[in-house]
């Protein structure tokens, strides 16, 4: 708590001179939104500058701007890629609020997956390591079934992979899928994808852009050690009725907006269904031809406009995924025959934004996460029904404050509550298998933080934060205890029980975050950047990508949670007014990471700390990427190397240790990346897409030798991760057919071919062995193994 104490008192001293600052100045604030004249869709980072001055600023991811200007005449001068610029005299007295529209440019291709205007903002921002997604851009990609995907999108940045086709999540920097926070109008995501890790559970219809910290994370965002995803759902404010949707081979979507009461109420809702799982029969993955597999999602916002000084927004989040498996399936020594998995997600959030001035506003929000899952077997000898969940609770207060031009302050605290159950077998229903209930368990994680983005001089500019994190495990709980010169084991176990509301364990500490950018030129600039992280739940699994019914699990006396120091150092520059390049370099340390014994059981047992492993890891790369945003050829080339070790040595090295207590490599380490991505749009009819990839093979275990038993050769495995699958490459295709002359009719139609793996190159997901009579073989496994060819239908109204 004194702790506590001395960070309340750090933040109020330093606001309080910041405060004193700003009134010996004599400026005047110049603020307001900038949005599309068509769509009235707020326009992210366009740039307000000064005519024949170098002052200016860029609009946030809603459109928003706020410039300190002196008194005076000025010419304002607002642009953004695809857009006419927008030019206007004004005479400043005082404080000023001027929302502005700009025209779009219909036959200028644009967008591309990152925003066009992005450079600007890179090249002025602090910010590093950080991507702004386009959803113009997105669906400019080619698609796999006819599906736009936010996460495959994603996965065609430098940086960014996962283990292989049908992955469940992504690897960002050399982290785990579990190291990465996703928020979706400020609710967390536990599982990202549909239908085995084929589909992204996000509607791209229902968002307004994607927010990716690969690094440089701010202050106000904690608990994960790798990344930050902030997927932010459009704001309705449009003045009449708009229907968006599609039709495909995999699912359906729809979206309406409309305003309720006339600039006041609004609300936003989207869907999509999946109804078509016989396609699924084209995969050649064993057992898949059988499977039946469908889900939903459904996004909705309201927004509520009370007056000019405050604000409401509530948010809407729901997701169904189900699905059969016709093939033998275990579960913790249970086999069955045919097996049903239903799992999805209830979020929803509430925002209320309070405008004090022009200078100061607050931000309260409340949000609310629910992540299920069920798993369940009809068979009549082996019938079984497990669930397990994990609930969140999460109110925050943010205060932006921005005293004059060079400062922006932002503080603030957030509470949570983790509520998670682990896993209850048969509780429901009557069968041969004896039930099992897992101990729930509880933990709260709370937060005090306060940045400032301070411009030092017209060539250096600084963000610097401080984060004070304090996490509590509590009871109900039993805690145990283990003697520390022995590998844990059920036997050796000594417990307590701890009541209801009782603290079991606690963990505290600061997370200091520090960028920085120095403008070498107009055109050029070097950044660099450091974070702290912690991070208090954790996914076990010991498969290549965790499953839907894989465990979540809190930190507590046995499990540390995991601590990472990150570096990374960019150079960026725009080499012309279509030619952009940049080049980062990235080096993150972590504690406590985990690791499992030999055919552990991670999914029924009370005493799972018995079966892992501690030890650290280690990743470091350098990622370069060359865009040409203008013109009718846009897209962008890129290249990364990339490493992801650990080195895991148990409690016990002696006994415990891994690969010799050597690093090495984790299953999601790829070396070498390349991914090429073009748009040409050659009239306003058509428009044509490549993205190829490539990236070097991801390790899997493979035997080091065999010895007979009774005429049978059995493979010895004694190393973790010793060789590595194939190389991965793809090509990709789709073609755009419009007519814009439909929008003066109301409607404006697409369709949308594209070709997925165009080449069919029999890329290898693993390999894996099988004992067969006398000899055991081995056999690669695919998922996609020739070209998939989709149609889709779109729509707007």
């Amino acid at each position: 708590m004194d702790n506590f104490k001395l960070l309340i008192t750090i933040c109020f001293l330093f606001l309080s001179i910041i405060n004193l600052k700003a009134q010996q100045n004599k400026g005047n604030i110049l603020s307001g939104k900038v949005i599309d004249a068509s769509s009235g869709n707020p326009i992210p980072f366009a740039t307000i500058s000064l005519v024949y001055e170098k002052n200016g600023v860029s609009t946030d991811t809603l459109g928003n701007y706020k410039i300190w200007l002196p008194h005076g005449e000025h010419v304002i001068k607002v642009s953004s890629v695809g857009y006419l610029a927008f030019r206007k005299k004004i005479d400043l007295q005082g404080d000023i609020t001027l929302n502005i529209s700009l025209e779009s440019i219909s036959n200028q291709l644009s967008e591309v997956i990152v925003s066009a205007s992005q450079m600007a903002k890179k090249l002025e921002n602090v910010s590093l390591g950080v991507e702004i997604l386009s959803i113009k851009g997105i669906k400019k990609i080619p698609v796999m079934m006819g599906e736009v995907d936010v996460l495959r999108s994603i996965q065609t940045l430098p940086g960014v992979s996962s283990v292989g086709e049908g992955a469940n999540g992504l690897n960002i920097r050399g982290g785990s899928v579990d190291q990465n926070l996703i928020y979706v109008d400020h609710t967390p995501i536990f599982n990202p994808t549909h239908m085995f890790g084929l589909f992204s559970v996000f509607s791209a219809d229902a968002i307004q852009d994607v927010e990716l910290y690969k690094g440089g994370i701010p202050a106000k965002y904690g608990g994960r050690t790798s990344s930050v995803m902030n997927i932010k759902m459009i704001d309705p404010q449009s003045e009449k009725l708009k229907l968006s949707g599609g039709i495909g081979f995999i699912s359906n979507r729809l979206t309406f907006e409309t305003p309720i009461v006339k600039n006041k109420l609004w609300i936003m809702a989207s869907s999509r269904l999946s109804y078509n799982d016989y396609l699924l029969n084209i995969a050649n993955f064993p057992g898949l031809q059988k499977v039946r597999a469908n889900f939903y999602d459904i996004a909705t916002k309201v927004f509520y406009r009370i007056n000019k000084k405050n604000t409401l927004a509530f948010s809407g989040y729901l997701s169904n995924d189900q699905y059969k498996v016709d093939s033998l399936f275990a579960l913790s020594n249970i086999v069955a025959k045919e097996t049903n998995f239903k799992y999805g997600h209830k979020n929803g959030s509430i925002q209320w934004n309070h405008f004090f001035s022009t200078k100061l506003n607050l931000n309260v929000i409340g949000a609310y996460s629910k992540y299920s899952t069920k798993t369940t077997s009809p068979d009549s000898s082996n019938a079984f029904e497990l669930t397990s969940g994990i609930e969140y609770k999460n109110l925050k207060a943010i205060i932006e404050y921005s005293p004059k031009e060079n400062h922006e302050v932002t503080m603030g605290l957030s509470a949570i509550r983790y509520d998670i159950k682990p896993g209850n077998l048969n509780q429901n229903i009557i069968s041969a298998i004896s039930p099992v209930n897992l101990d729930k368990e509880q933990s709260y994680e709370m937060a005090l933080f306060a940045s400032d983005e301070f411009k030092v001089t017209q060539r250096l500019k600084i963000e610097y934060g401080l984060r004070y994190v304090y996490y509590a495990n509590i009871g109900p709980s039993i805690s145990r205890k283990y003697d520390p010169n022995l590998p844990k084991s059920p036997e050796s176990a000594s417990e307590t029980s701890i009541s209801k509301g009782k603290i079991e364990k606690t963990y505290s500490g600061f997370e200091p975050r520090l960028t920085a950018r120095f403008k070498i030129s107009e055109r050029t600039s070097l950044k660099f950047g450091y974070n702290r992280m912690q991070q208090f739940i954790q996914l076990l699994s010991n498969n290549i990508t965790p499953l839907p019914i894989s465990r979540w699990k809190t930190a507590n006396s046995n499990i540390s949670p995991q601590k990472s120091d990150f570096y990374s150092l960019g150079f960026f520059q725009e080499l012309n007014e279509k030619w952009e390049f940049s080049v980062e370099g990235y080096f993150r340390k972590t504690n406590n990471m985990l690791d499992y014994t030999a055919s552990a059981n991670l999914q029924l047992n009370n005493q799972i700390e018995t079966l892992l492993l501690k030890g650290k890891g280690k990743a470091y790369g350098v990622e370069t990427m060359i865009t040409k945003k203008k013109g009718e050829l846009t897209g962008w080339m890129s290249y990364t190397y990339a490493r992801s070790l650990e080195q895991i040595v148990g409690d016990i090295p002696s006994i415990q240790q891994l690969n010799g207590g050597k690093y090495f490599p984790t299953n999601y380490d790829h070396p070498h990346n390349v991914n090429l991505m073009l748009n040409i749009e050659p009239d306003k009819h058509n428009s044509f897409s490549f993205v190829f990839t490539y990236s070097t093979g991801r390790p899997y275990t493979s035997p080091t030798g065999y010895y007979n038993d009774n005429n049978a050769r059995v493979l010895i495995f004694t190393e973790r991760n010793n060789d590595r699958v194939s190389d991965y490459h793809r090509l990709d295709f789709s073609w755009t057919i419009k007519n814009a002359t439909m929008k003066k009719k109301k409607w404006e139609g697409s369709w949308v071919f594209a070709v997925y793996n165009l080449y069919g190159r029999k890329n290898a997901y693993s390999y894996f062995y099988r004992q067969e009579k006398l000899n055991a073989s081995a056999y690669k496994l695919s998922v996609f193994a020739y070209p998939l060819i989709s149609l889709t239908y779109n729509f707007v109204f």
